[in-house]
């Protein structure tokens, strides 16, 4: 099962600090509990890397190997490479927004298999779209608790 999600979001922080705070892949779960249960980076350069996460979806544990490419603070590239989304491309773009804010525009196209793609997509697309909004959630409060962050 395969389509495309899109998402814009402004949260109120300098898009250095944003990025550094979204693409710090080994702090990921110590910032993030809720989200990551474990996030393991088996390789890295300054603007690659390969993780192994492990994270609750839609009330399911998942786990996956994921490629991230990293550009000048602007964009993020993930590319799923095991697991059930295997096979999905979600890339965010960064940019400064109004005053000292940043706007990430995200867009994805998501493939799922498994047991999720069994489910209508009606069903599975906005729960997946709720999660990724809840992951700029616990962005957003986030950096208004950690001010140095």
């Amino acid at each position: 099962m395969r389509f495309s999600i899109s998402s814009t979001r402004t949260l109120n922080a300098p898009r250095r600090r944003v990025f550094r705070i979204v693409t710090e892949f080994d702090r990921l779960h110590e910032r993030f509990p809720a989200l990551f249960r474990s996030v393991r980076v088996i390789e890295s350069s300054p603007q690659d890397a390969i993780t192994v996460e492990t994270f609750s979806l839609m009330g399911t544990t998942m786990k996956q190997r994921t490629r991230h490419h990293m550009v000048d603070a602007t964009t993020h590239t993930v590319e799923i490479l095991t697991g059930d989304l295997a096979g999905t491309k979600i890339v965010e773009r960064y940019s400064d927004g109004p005053g000292r804010a940043t706007t990430v525009d995200l867009e994805g196209h998501v493939k799922l298999s498994g047991l999720a793609s069994i489910l209508p997509v009606a069903i599975v697309k906005p729960l997946l779209e709720a999660n990724l909004q809840r992951i700029f959630d616990e962005v957003d409060r986030y950096l208004k608790r950690d001010s140095t962050a």
